[in-house]
C-alpha cells in the first residue's frame, strides 16, 4: 500500500467508502476520523480504529467497487451487464474490440482489463465531455494503455475494416449504425447491444429483418442479481435489490445466404 493507491474502507454493517490515499489526508465518519498514515501503516485486509470505537477493514478495490463509486457524466454500465457483455463478446487477451458510447468509462475498463495490453479497444463517443469523464475515469484507476478514444459519431466515422473480434453498443438507436459498422467485423463475431427498454430490443431486430444485414439473433437476456443477507441463524433476500438494468442482444456475423 502506498501514497496514490485506491482504498476501500468497509464498516461493520457493510458500507463501503473509496478514496485515494493522499500526504497528510484524513477519512472522516460520524463516529471519528482515521488519518492516511493510519491506513498505510496498517496495510490492505487489516483494520484501522477512530478514537470513538467505529472499526474499519482496510481493502484494495475491485474493478466493481470503483466503477459503482466512480465519478459519471452518465449512468454507468453495471458490473453485472458489463462482465455479461465481455462473456457474450467471447473476448480474450490480444482480441480487438470496438464500442460506443463511451459513457462513463464503466464498459471500456471491463472490456480493456479483457482483452489485456496486447489487444485493443477503440471507444467512440460523440459527445466531448463524456468522453472526457471516461477517459479520466479509466486513467485514474487502470490503464493498459490499450483504449483508442474517437470522439465522433460511430456511423459516419471511420472504423477499422474487418479487423474486429467484438462490437458493444450502448446507443438509444443501435440499429441507425449496424450497416456501419458491418465491414469492420470478422465473420462468425459477435455485435452485444445494451437496450434499457423491450421495445428498442424489437425494433433492432425487425430492423435486421427488413434490411437482410448478416446477423443471427443468438439471444436476449437480462442480467438479475439477488442478494442475500445471511445473519445465522437467519437468511432472506436483501431488501434493496438491482432489478431490471437493460437488455443484452447478442448477434453473430454470418455470411449472407445466397
Amino acid at each position: 500500500m502506498q501514497l496514490g493507491e485506491w482504498v476501500l474502507l468497509q464498516d461493520r454493517r457493510g458500507r463501503n467508502y473509496l478514496f485515494r490515499l493522499k500526504e497528510g489526508g484524513t477519512f472522516d465518519s460520524h463516529r471519528g476520523s482515521v488519518s492516511h498514515q493510519q491506513i498505510l501503516q496498517a496495510g490492505w485486509g487489516r483494520a484501522v480504529t477512530t478514537p470513538q470505537g467505529e472499526r474499519f477493514t482496510l481493502h484494495r478495490p475491485t474493478l466493481e467497487d470503483y466503477l459503482l463509486h466512480m465519478p459519471r457524466e452518465a449512468t454507468p454500465t453495471y458490473p453485472k451487464d458489463a462482465a455479461t457483455i465481455c462473456f457474450l463478446l467471447d473476448l480474450a487477451p490480444g482480441f480487438r474490440v470496438l464500442e460506443a458510447g463511451s459513457g462513463s468509462g464503466g464498459l471500456t475498463l471491463y472490456l480493456a482489463r479483457a482483452v489485456g495490453p496486447s489487444g485493443q479497444v477503440w471507444s467512440y463517443e460523440a459527445r466531448p465531455k463524456h468522453l472526457e469523464r471516461a477517459r479520466r475515469n479509466l486513467t485514474a484507476f487502470e490503464d493498459w494503455g490499450n483504449v483508442v478514444w474517437v470522439e465522433a459519431d460511430l456511423g459516419t466515422a471511420d472504423k477499422p475494416h474487418n479487423s474486429l473480434d467484438g462490437i458493444a453498443l450502448d446507443l438509444m438507436e443501435p440499429w441507425g449504425v449496424l450497416e456501419a459498422i458491418t465491414p469492420a467485423l470478422k465473420p462468425d463475431r459477435f455485435v452485444v447491444s445494451y437496450l434499457p427498454n423491450i421495445t428498442q430490443v424489437t425494433t433492432l431486430l425487425e430492423h435486421l429483418q427488413t434490411t437482410g444485414l448478416p446477423y443471427l439473433h443468438e439471444r436476449t437476456l437480462e442480467v438479475l442479481h439477488r442478494e442475500w443477507d445471511i445473519r445465522p441463524p437467519v437468511a432472506h433476500p436483501k431488501f434493496q435489490q438491482v432489478g431490471h438494468t437493460a437488455f443484452l442482444v447478442q448477434l453473430r456475423k454470418i455470411e449472407r445466404f445466397s
